[in-house]
């Protein structure tokens, strides 16, 4: 998913990338600069080259057999200049596969902050839409047990950043931690369309969540909705303007005391119904579970997920599960080798470029990459 954000956007990024190479000379002035950096190396295939696996809609080209070392694979910068008194500008670039491009550079955090405590904090620019609870640390594969995210739910939504306002709010009380979190913006993405590429912009969209922590347990649930301008064609004489309401609502439970690690979320989306055919162009629920154990530096994890579409526009009724098995060894501090297995179902939408939903085949997706972090 290809993203230009302006040249003033552009220019603000490039002065903090700047600024970061000379944090010597200006730690005088009270401001300091921190860089840091991500990446993950990898590759996949599967079993069956009739399918091609990718993780979401932002993605039109997949892997498939033989191997595709292209899909796993990204590194991202993130540049944060504090300039004191509360004020901050952080800039995140991140380079993977976006729509047809095999391997392009995007513009995933740019926004300035102002934080007048340890609790608050407010932003101005461009944020993560956080519509589930690995969101804003999806790219960042080194912090995650997996090497991808269940597609069950993550590869359900297309739109992950709001360009506008975020403000959140975290607080401890004892050991209860509670959290707020409120975006409001507007995003696009690319679709491909009858062969070309035509871009699809939300407006008045918003994000509201609440965390509550207890010792080693965090519940997070969230609303997100979007507004899609649109002019959907009946015919070659005859379209109409059309406001899409897409709504997601997700609940994400996460345990993990260094030992045991349980994670689980569960996410309805809801749309309204076209004019004149008085049915969504999309209705689905999804969830998944994922158990897993440190043994040392080895840590495996069994997924279970769930894709459950309603009869739609877009697609039949259905119901698709996935199991998915994981290992991950951290070979260093600061890398973590991992290998993953996903048996998942012909039909299911969120796993396949062009799924059959008349198969009832299960196809194996095989991956395998190092994460890393500096």
């Amino acid at each position: 998913m290809r993203r230009a954000i302006g040249p003033t956007a552009t220019a603000c990024l490039s002065i903090a990338m700047a600024l970061s190479w000379q944090r010597a000379a200006i730690a005088a002035d009270g401001i300091t600069t921190t860089v840091s950096g991500y990446g993950t190396v990898g590759g996949t295939f599967t079993s069956d080259s009739d399918y091609a696996y990718h993780h979401d809609p932002s993605e039109w080209t997949a892997a498939s057999n033989p191997i595709d070392i292209g899909l796993e694979s990204r590194l991202g910068v993130q540049v944060i200049v504090d300039f004191g008194s509360g004020f901050s500008v952080t800039g995140q670039e991140l380079a993977k596969e976006r729509a047809a491009d095999e391997f392009s550079p995007g513009t995933e955090w740019l926004f300035v902050q102002y934080s007048p405590d340890a609790d608050f904090k407010l932003r101005l620019g461009r944020v993560v839409l956080a519509t589930f609870l690995e969101s804003d640390s999806r790219n960042v594969g080194y912090t995650a047990p997996w090497l991808n995210a269940p597609n069950e739910v993550y590869g359900s939504e297309e739109f992950d950043y709001l360009d506008g306002a975020q403000a959140l709010w975290h607080h401890n009380y004892g050991q209860i931690g509670i959290g707020l979190e409120g975006s409001y913006g507007s995003t696009s993405a690319p679709y491909a369309v009858d062969g070309e590429t035509i871009t699809i912009t939300a407006k008045q969209a918003y994000n509201l969540a609440v965390s509550f922590e207890y010792q080693d347990l965090m519940l997070r649930v969230a609303q997100t909705d979007l507004n899609v301008p649109l002019h959907p064609t009946l015919s070659p004489t005859l379209s109409f303007p059309f406001t899409l309401h897409d709504s997601f609502t997700s609940v994400g439970l996460q345990y993990d005391n260094g030992t045991a690690i349980l994670m689980s979320e569960w996410a309805q989306r809801t749309e309204n119904s076209v004019p004149y055919v008085n049915e969504p162009e999309l209705q689905s629920r999804q969830w998944y579970v994922a158990g897993g154990w440190r043994f040392g530096k080895f840590t495996p994890l069994l997924t279970y997920g769930v894709f459950n579409p309603s009869a739609s526009l877009v697609e039949p009724k259905g119901y698709f599960g996935t199991f998915s098995a994981s290992l991950r060894y951290d070979i260093a501090r600061n890398i973590a080798l991992k290998a993953e297995v996903s048996r998942a179902q012909a039909g299911n939408e969120t796993y396949w470029l062009a799924p059959n939903e008349t198969s009832s085949e299960r196809v194996n997706v095989y991956s395998l990459g190092a994460d890393f972090v500096f």
